[in-house]
């Protein structure tokens, strides 16, 4: 009799170890749901929210949301690999600050300064030398405060005043991005047991001071994030150890299904999201959008501005007629993004910062002429 031959349960190791994965797409579909949930907020109709918000899983919960905490398990993931691989913190702080900074700027400053300009109520003139103009472009490349409102533009529409409501999650990005800096510099991430004492010990100090952490990270859902982040981190830390099984995703989310209605529905739901989100990005064979580049910050920055241009020239649009004009628009801004962008700044991560300006702005080396 033949034995049955049994496939061992693959862990995050091993996953890693294949080098394919399905998180450029993982990303572009967040980012697209991200588009897709902020146009009921932008339509503003009232007791109109998306499917998911109808559901009443959660306070705050739809589906801009459950995009959100998708990108932080993935960026805790990616980000704590990537500074455990290198090892190296003077390259990890230049890859965040190009992955992250020059795409905002650039956002930020046409915004400011071409998209303002157009489509502000007051003069030109009053507008260029309001004061809140340039303070909203300070002010959010700063990743420390936002600014919200530029004079005069989309105060009419329907959600009025808000520019760009996607750079609220910025300054929480950046403030993990630090923690996992100072986490491997002292050593942290390299040592597993440590890491979970520390990570275990921070969860519990969260749950006996709620007030007091929610004060700490200034609002309930910049703890969402943070902890969404730390479990990211938490997976890769421990990734030879963590199995990719369908079958542990389902139990997760039937889990989270029967807590639902109680305190530990929100903690379980985003357990199950995460895990969810890195068996989707290991198991189903969809590789071939790695040809793709990754457009999904840019989807992100430029959803909430060109929704709002969009939601400006219809006046009072439905939900769906944002999302179907401002999605191609907001890809083809995205696309641009990336390969304007994006892209060419990361082409800088190997470069020390002292040197960057002399690559910028030095000399073009000369082109050889061959002659046929």
């Amino acid at each position: 009799m033949d034995s049955v031959q049994v496939t061992p349960v693959p862990t995050l190791a091993d996953c890693l170890a294949r080098r394919r994965d399905n998180f450029l797409l993982l990303r572009l579909i967040a980012a697209s749901m991200v588009i897709f949930g902020h146009s009921y907020a932008i339509a503003h109709v009232d007791g109109l929210h998306d499917f998911i918000g109808m559901k009443g899983w959660g306070p705050g919960v739809y589906t801009g949301s459950i995009a959100v905490d998708i990108f932080f398990v993935v960026s805790g993931f990616l980000v704590t690999g990537s500074y455990v691989n290198r090892r190296d913190f003077k390259f990890f702080i230049r890859s965040r600050f190009l992955r992250i900074v020059p795409a905002c700027v650039v956002c930020v400053i046409a915004c400011a300064f071409v998209i303002g300009p157009l489509v502000t109520t007051l003069p030109l003139g009053e507008y260029l030398r309001h004061h809140d103009s340039l303070g909203y472009v300070l002010k959010n490349i700063s990743f420390i405060s936002l600014a919200w409102t530029l004079p005069g533009v989309f105060e009419s529409n329907p959600y009025s005043g808000t520019v760009n409501g996607s750079l609220w999650t910025l300054p929480v990005e950046v403030r993990m991005y630090a923690l996992v800096a100072v986490f491997g510099l002292i050593g942290l991430l390299h040592r597993r047991w440590l890491f979970n004492l520390v990570i275990g010990a921070l969860c519990l100090w969260a749950a006996w001071f709620p007030d007091l952490t929610r004060e700490v990270f200034r609002s309930a859902s910049h703890l969402r994030l943070a902890g969404l982040f730390a479990l990211g981190s938490f997976f890769y830390v421990n990734r030879d150890y963590l199995p990719v099984s369908g079958y542990l995703a389902a139990a997760l989310v039937l889990l989270a299904y029967l807590l639902h209605g109680t305190p530990h529905f929100m903690v379980m739901f985003g357990l199950a999201l995460g895990y969810g989100s890195l068996w989707f990005a290991y198991t189903p064979p969809l590789h071939g959008f790695e040809r793709l580049g990754d457009y999904s910050y840019g989807l992100y920055l430029w959803g909430f501005p060109i929704q709002q241009l969009v939601a400006l020239q219809m006046g009072q649009p439905t939900p769906m007629q944002i999302f179907a004009w401002s999605m191609p628009i907001t890809a083809l801004v995205a696309v641009a993004s990336w390969h304007l962008i994006e892209k060419p700044a990361l082409g800088f991560k190997n470069t020390p910062m002292h040197r960057w300006p002399r690559r910028l702005f030095g000399r073009a080396a000369p082109v050889d002429v061959v002659t046929s």
